[in-house]
């Protein structure tokens, strides 16, 4: 019989059916991107493994990854300052320099009488003495040595209420000096007062009127607003007479600021007569703080 052989044939034809069916599914699925298992055209199944995922999209990737942490920039270092050919430093930048006075408003007949240095402690006491009888305001600007060596007279004046203010300690010239050593002068007078329970004008006068922009940088660097200088000189110091010291010193107008010493003994000696001619004239007395605006002990308000 040829049974046989046509069942044969339609077995044939139904594999060769079979697989392009296969062939056509797995070119689609390919095409579409999936990885397929292994299987057997005969039937016979072989145990696989779980597919290898395929990789993530670049943008799913970093999307997915977790951001580095960035480090922190290092702060920037400040720069050193350099120093000069002596060892000093510049001023730290920023200061602003103390204004300098040499007078008061020339609007009001205002007189600020003041004395310098210290070295003469019973004429200081002279001084304060005729100042305090005749209730008229002055500044003093004792030197830090002064201060140091004659402490009761310096109480004595300041519990008066008579301000005091800056003279440096050791009364060199300051002009020509870096600014580190001029802001040593003047801060050493400043612990030289604190240390008597002093309580310092914040107002400074350069010995010899000798001064430069590092000696503002410097006033101002030790909290004090004003390098204070006159427009009237007595010229005491040199020993002028009573009648030559009283006519310098009342050649003064609105606003003038007096420069005596404590010194010379002719100073205390023509100081009435100084008090009596300028108020003869209508004048009035202040301190250098009230005539520049600074704040600070006033003996008469």
């Amino acid at each position: 019989m040829i049974i046989e052989p046509n069942r044969r044939r339609r077995t044939r034809i139904f594999r060769a059916f079979a697989g392009a069916v296969v062939i056509v599914m797995v070119g689609a699925m390919v095409a579409s991107g999936l990885t397929l298992p292994a299987f057997s055209l005969t039937g016979d199944a072989t145990p696989t493994t779980r597919p290898t995922p395929t990789a993530m999209t670049a943008a799913a990737s970093e999307r997915a990854a977790p951001t580095a942490a960035l480090p922190s920039p290092s702060p920037t270092a400040a720069p050193i300052p350099t120093a000069d050919a002596h060892g000093c430093f510049p001023p730290p930048a920023g200061t602003v320099p103390a204004t300098v006075a040499s007078h008061g408003s020339r609007t009001e007949k205002q007189v600020a009488l003041t004395f310098d240095d210290g070295t003469n402690p019973d004429n200081v006491h002279r001084i304060l003495g005729v100042l305090y009888d005749a209730k008229v305001n002055a500044t003093f600007f004792p030197t830090g040595r002064s201060v140091q060596l004659f402490p009761d007279v310096w109480k004595a004046v300041a519990g008066a209420g008579y301000p005091i203010a800056n003279h440096t300690y050791s009364h060199q010239s300051l002009k020509g000096l870096c600014y580190q050593l001029q802001l040593a002068e003047l801060l050493h007078e400043e612990r030289v007062l604190d240390g008597l329970g002093l309580t310092m004008l914040p107002v400074m006068r350069p010995p010899y009127e000798e001064f430069d922009d590092e000696t503002r940088f410097a006033v101002s660097a030790a909290g004090e607003s004003h390098v204070v200088l006159w427009d009237v000189d007595t010229m005491d110091w040199t020993g002028l007479s009573v009648s030559a010291i009283v006519n310098r010193a009342v050649a003064g107008r609105s606003g003038s600021i007096v420069l005596m010493h404590t010194s010379p003994g002719n100073t205390a000696n023509a100081l009435r007569t100084i008090i009596g001619r300028y108020r003869a004239r209508g004048f009035t007395f202040v301190t250098v703080g009230q005539m520049l605006g600074v704040q600070g002990a006033v003996p008469f308000p």
